[in-house]
């Protein structure tokens, strides 16, 4: 691995989206954080993670980390709601944020533009409002002790004013907040007790030179599927990030601090990484080719005998090109 560049909060940023970009994970954590009573609800069965064609993309890439969304249980509802002929087509969408730091302004109320950038999104695409609940994720060197701004009323005036007062809600994953302790014993997380240990601690550069056994730990010996690899690929790279150590530096530290088996995973995980990029970078630079020639108005057959290539590969990347560029000029 390269060394990496110093961006802090960008390394933060990427990782947690990784995270939640694998349903198993983000299913974890729905599965502890959400409270009981709202689970039975929430068809967890059609988790998807949303992207810009789903929900307006300003929000994705300005506002939130990442937006699931699930289907509501019909079937959960009281008899006399769901046997309704109009009830709308509701649906959860799990706002998720995460934060390094503590924010200057209420929390909430940053939320709240959240809330309501998703419904507008559903307004504009004729859906019914969704039913979206936050999830913030901290994991700030300092406590989280902000108070919500309904708090900072509620003890000293009558409820006809305080119905007045915005009290939004929303789930806080305080990682910063919970012990090392309580998070090895949380099972039923299982790798993610590796990233909790490890966001709860990155902000010591120490951590990563004296202590990295601790959260390497729980990934030892776990069944080597593909969500297992994605995270694990991601938990490396962003320990990496935040040591600052040199590469080769972190590779020992590693090694000393994982048994043979998951050395040799870790080794094995990496080169095939390694030659998928290549793979890729040979399959970019035929596709570019043959635009390249096909565009300056050479044909097809003049392209497979100079690339040499099959003449039904170059047709068929033309082709991909042209249905591309016409979805393209639909969407404008």
């Amino acid at each position: 691995m390269s060394k990496p560049r110093k961006q802090p909060n960008r390394d933060h940023d990427i990782f947690i989206k990784g995270i939640l970009s694998l349903d198993e994970l983000t299913l974890l954590l729905l599965h502890r954080y959400l409270p009981l009573s709202m689970q039975r609800y929430v068809d967890f069965s059609t988790l998807k993670l949303l992207s810009e064609t789903h929900i307006d993309n300003k929000l994705l890439t300005q506002y939130s980390d990442s937006i699931h969304e699930c289907a509501l249980k019909i079937e959960e509802l009281p008899e006399n709601i769901r046997n309704r002929p109009d009830l709308p087509v509701f649906r959860f969408c799990f706002l998720w944020e995460h934060k390094s730091h503590k924010p200057y302004e209420p929390i909430e109320s940053q939320q709240e533009r959240y809330r309501y950038a998703i419904i507008s999104s559903d307004k504009k695409n004729k859906r019914s409002p969704s039913i979206v609940i936050p999830i913030l994720i901290y994991h700030g060197a300092t406590k989280w002790s902000k108070k919500l701004l309904y708090e900072e009323f509620e003890p000293f005036l009558p409820a006809e004013i305080l119905a007045f007062i915005p009290h939004p809600k929303y789930i806080i994953i305080d990682i910063q907040a919970t012990t090392e302790e309580e998070i090895a014993e949380m099972v039923d997380l299982g790798v993610l007790r590796a990233a909790f240990l490890t966001l709860k601690n990155a902000h010591r550069k120490n951590f990563f030179q004296k202590d990295m056994r601790k959260a390497l730990k729980f990934v030892e010996r776990l069944p080597i599927d593909y969500v297992f690899q994605e995270f694990f690929k991601m938990l490396l790279e962003y320990m990496e990030r935040r040591s600052e150590l040199e590469p080769d530096v972190f590779n020992d530290i590693v090694e000393q601090n994982l048994d043979n088996n998951m050395v040799n995973t870790r080794k094995t995980m990496f080169e095939v990484a390694e030659e998928r990029g290549v793979e890729k970078g040979i399959e970019r630079g035929i596709i570019n080719s043959v635009l390249k020639l096909w565009q300056k108005g050479i044909e097809s057959n003049m392209i497979s005998n100079l690339l040499d290539l099959p003449i039904e590969r170059v047709n068929q990347i033309i082709t991909d090109f042209q249905k591309q560029s016409e979805a393209n000029s639909e969407k404008e």
